[in-house]
């Protein structure tokens, strides 16, 4: 369809370069150049956020500030997905769900949400199978990758990987190091597991000969040309090749396709499978299939039939209401062993464990400065000692010396008295 739609996006974090964030801001800036006109919502602004309104697209924390309804919703996350239909009851939702077990990727079980979208089939079986949405509203479209950030490589692959890099939940594997470093190839790692955040990995990825990633990681290491071997914590899918990945795409290059325990053998008797040639033949069919512009004319067709198309239904306020008290029973923290929140319970914990451990240290300081105190009492007084027993010996050595001159005088007057009395003595004339 046209563009010219305000297309509300939600995510419940902009922070890091993972996931759904990277998702996010690839579909905001390619809505925006198609002529739309994308804002976000997000509870957690981060770096992500501030790229994206340094692009000029509007990012906000607090859907009171959206001052206009948008057209359409498109929703990542149950929470903020429901505050934004919350917030515009009137206004019909595609919901995108980017996991199968994650809480947080649960559908929002609204009627404004026209379409539900799966990025693979595993998440399609959990929005049919698991929460009962009707197949008929599920659609798959799995990820892609915005081709217009990936810069041309400086050089070909190697005939043999010299190059290999972990990139995203891979760089987790402690195998992989081993592997490479069993095969002589250089490693390195790149994403927030690894202490390694970049904004724009792509720009290192065409670099590297051989990728280790799982899910869109794996996605985008092929697009930039790379052999890619799917792996991370949870498992292994070896290396992408013609003939598999068709079956790799269709389970996003996760959860489905990782059913081979990861071991460094098996990592090396992957890489030893790599071929430049094969590598180069799967590139070219992934930028052919993953290409963004192909999403967001599958989700531009979507925000159609959503809004007054085929997919488009009256919100009945009733329905609303009753969404609304069920999204709140099922997500609203209660109490805080109330297990849908776990974490409250352990917050508590773990607050009173850090009011401890900051009492503690504050109690070490104060010894600590305590004890410093007390050095530097007991060092100003060795040296006081030091200087009074310099001056002591010196002042020794001063009345020893006058002494001995005042013992020189006394001894040389009683000779001259002696002499005398014997010169007397014996009739001696007395000297001058």
């Amino acid at each position: 369809m046209g563009g010219g739609l305000t297309i509300l996006f939600t995510n419940i974090w902009l922070q890091q370069y993972s996931g759904s964030e990277v998702v996010t801001r690839d579909l905001a800036v390619g809505s925006l150049r198609r002529g739309h006109r994308p804002i976000i919502y997000t509870p957690a602004i981060g770096p992500v956020a501030h790229e994206l309104i340094d692009k000029g697209i509007a990012v906000v924390d607090d859907l009171r500030l959206v001052a206009e309804p948008p057209d359409v919703i498109h929703a990542h996350h149950v929470i903020p997905c429901a505050e934004a239909i919350i917030r515009f009851p009137e206004v019909l939702v595609v919901n995108v769900c980017h996991a199968f077990a994650h809480w947080l990727e649960a559908p929002a079980h609204f009627p404004q949400v026209g379409a539900y979208v799966a990025v693979d089939e595993a998440c399609r079986d959990r929005l049919v199978h698991t929460e009962g949405i009707d197949p008929a509203r599920v659609v798959v479209l799995p990820n892609a990758v915005d081709m217009t950030r990936i810069p041309p490589r400086a050089r070909s692959l190697a005939e043999r990987p010299r190059r290999a890099v972990a990139f995203g939940k891979a760089t987790l594997v402690a195998q992989i190091r081993a592997a490479c470093e069993a095969l002589s190839i250089e490693f390195a790692t790149i994403g927030p597991h690894a202490g390694l955040e970049v904004a724009h990995p792509e720009r290192e990825l065409v670099g590297f000969d051989l990728v280790f990633a799982s899910a869109r990681a794996a996605l985008e290491g092929l697009c930039c040309g790379c052999a890619v071997i799917v792996c991370d914590e949870r498992g292994s899918a070896g290396l992408v090749t013609p003939d598999n990945f068709a079956a790799l795409r269709a389970n996003n290059f996760g959860l489905r396709s990782l059913t081979t325990p990861v071991s460094t053998e098996g990592l090396i008797e992957q890489v030893r499978r790599y071929d430049p040639d094969d590598a180069r033949r799967v590139c070219e069919r992934a930028r052919r299939e993953a290409d963004l512009e192909k999403v967001l004319d599958a989700f531009d067709l979507l925000y159609g039939q959503v809004m007054s198309g085929a997919r488009a239904s009256p919100v009945r306020r009733d329905a609303h209401e009753a969404a609304v008290a069920r999204f709140l029973h099922a997500y609203l923290p209660r109490r805080p062993n109330d297990p849908r929140w776990p974490w409250l319970a352990e917050r508590q914990v773990l607050d009173g464990r850090i009011a401890e451990l900051e009492s503690r240290l504050a109690d070490a300081a104060r010894e600590l400065e305590q004890r410093s105190v007390a050095g530097r009492a007991a060092a100003e007084l060795e040296r006081a000692r030091t200087d009074f027993r310099a001056a002591e010996l010196e002042q020794a050595r001063t009345d020893l010396r006058a002494a001995e001159q005042r013992l020189a005088i006394i001894k040389r007057s009683r000779l001259l008295k002696l002499g005398r009395w014997l010169r007397r003595f014996r009739g001696l004339p007395l000297p001058y």
